[in-house]
């Protein structure tokens, strides 16, 4: 069964900007990337895809194309993680966001897809919790 993308090179081009048919070939791919990434995502926190679902389907286009459009505006500067200028006494420094094109979901992505699971978690683990007591921190 072949993998069907969340998202068109259509979709992208709606909300972003036209591509070229080089940029195309590439937005195609990661389309397809992109969508593999959220089903396994979505699968590990046991959310079903229901194909019946127009606003699942919606936000699943939409958070597809973020993710795709985030990759692209990064290939500019493939890397770089900071860029520099400075003409005389003024200087102007710019801090790149995503400068390896990784792929990442934003809190309001998560958000509309009902995610809960990833990086936001926090927890601690008692390796002692078999002990009767738990030894204090006080310094």
């Amino acid at each position: 069964m072949a993998l069907t993308a969340f998202a068109t090179v259509a979709d992208l081009q709606a909300g972003w900007k036209t591509l070229s048919e080089t940029e195309q070939d590439v937005a195609t791919t990661l389309l397809l990337r992109a969508t593999a990434q959220l089903m396994a995502m979505l699968a590990n926190d046991g959310i079903e895809i229901d194909p019946d679902n127009e606003l699942q389907a919606f936000n699943l286009t939409t958070v597809c194309c973020n993710m795709v459009r985030r990759s692209m505006a990064s290939a500019a500067v493939d890397g770089i993680a900071q860029l520099s200028q400075s003409v005389g006494s003024t200087s102007a420094s710019v801090q790149i966001a995503n400068p390896d094109g990784a792929f990442f979901l934003s809190r309001f992505d998560k958000e509309i897809l009902g995610l809960t699971g990833g990086g936001d978690r926090i927890g601690f683990v008692r390796p002692w919790a078999d002990e009767p007591e738990v030894p204090s921190w006080d310094c």
